[in-house]
């Protein structure tokens, strides 16, 4: 996949700003506060149909208005596409061609953007909830169903939980409740487990070229009632067993405590949990080794390289971690934009465009000497 261009029209502090995009690597710098991660934002929004920093759609729409629309002309599968998102009023809206299409639509599989942001570096010893994010952007970005799969599962989740807390939980409701959380929640362990299994390899390997010193591992934890089954089915039934199971502490403390809004991406050095036990140093070359392994993943699974972006990453890794990265973003076939406010600390990386940000504003800007 290939991005062209982009326009953004009263999202975030931007009223209307159009960039091309270098077909290699586009640098957005400028001082912070700015607007240059909103323009990565929303890049992202166009292609997940969600932003990665807010759940809130008033959130993105520029102050005193009532929508924003993200337009980005793009390549994929060889064919020029034009996708226009909207946000009116809290409602979001997306045509590609000029066609209403859904997030899950086959005409964008293979459209995939993966982002790494400085939090992300922390990503190791973040608390369990970020690390599930991650994976779930991992298995969106080879499966956009999957997607729609997760939102079932938090909208039946979000009931249940509402009923155990104003103690309004019929044994009929609750029943009905478990059983979608099941259906769905076997879904999204079965995904996670495969893409978890894909990226262990090439994490291992990325880790080990970054750091060295001691073996790097990732594993996907459920409880065991869940981790000792395999397939859809199975994760299923055992699903239905720990709600039934679990019921009464849920109704005592108003929600539910058992499924796979509980389990966590567990991140290893040798046989010890990275979050208790890893440095700064081995913590950030984690998340980069994660990062390469998402990359080399979905570009294997969709046959078309995603569009990487950084926001802000370089200036939180020291001198040998920023190279590793630069060497990873040169020898791989995918476009990259990134965030910096200092481009002092950038090579001159090829096929390389910058643009200023300046309160809301886009400039082009020749590189620096």
């Amino acid at each position: 996949m290939l991005v062209k261009d982009l326009r953004v029209r009263n999202w975030r502090n931007f009223e209307d700003e159009n960039l091309r995009v270098g077909g290699e690597v586009t640098v957005l710098f400028g001082r912070n506060g700015q607007g240059k991660s909103n323009l990565l934002e929303a890049i992202y929004y166009a292609f997940a149909f969600r932003s990665f920093r807010t759940n809130s759609s008033r959130d993105i729409v520029r102050w005193g208005c009532s929508g924003a629309e993200i337009e980005v002309g793009f390549e994929l599968g060889g064919f020029d596409r034009r996708l226009l998102a909207c946000v009116e009023n809290g409602r979001r809206s997306t045509t590609l061609d000029g066609k209403s299409v859904r997030r899950d639509t086959d005409s964008l599989a293979g459209a995939a953007a993966i982002v790494f942001a400085p939090e992300d570096l922390r990503l190791a010893k973040a608390p369990a909830a970020e690390r599930r994010r991650a994976l779930d952007r991992a298995v969106f970005a080879v499966h956009r169903p999957y997607l729609r799969e997760v939102m079932a599962f938090e909208r039946a989740l979000k009931g249940r939980n509402t009923l155990l807390r104003r103690g309004e939980a019929t044994r009929e409701l609750l029943d009905s409740y478990d059983e979608i959380l099941a259906v769905t929640g076997s879904r999204i362990v079965l995904r996670r487990r495969q893409v978890v299994s894909a990226l262990a390899p090439q994490f291992a390997q990325a880790f080990a070229e970054i750091h060295g010193g001691a073996a790097a591992s990732i594993r996907y934890r459920s409880d065991g009632r869940v981790g000792s089954v395999e397939g859809e089915a199975e994760i299923g039934e055992a699903l239905r067993r720990g709600l039934a199971e679990s019921r009464g502490l849920d109704q005592r403390r108003g929600f539910t405590g058992f499924g796979p809004h509980t389990d966590d991406l567990e991140i290893l050095l040798g046989q010890r949990l990275a979050r208790e036990h890893g440095s700064q140093g081995q913590i950030r070359s984690l998340a980069l080794a994660l990062k390469f392994a998402e990359l080399l993943h979905v570009e294997e699974r969709n046959r078309e390289a995603p569009v990487l972006l950084l926001d802000d990453v370089a200036s939180e890794l020291d001198d040998v971690r920023r190279q590793r990265l630069f060497e990873v973003i040169a020898s791989r076939t995918c476009q990259t934009m990134m965030t910096v406010t200092e481009r002092r600390l950038l090579p001159d990386l090829p096929g390389r465009i910058d643009w200023q940000v300046r309160e809301g504003r886009v400039e082009a800007a020749g590189q620096e000497a």
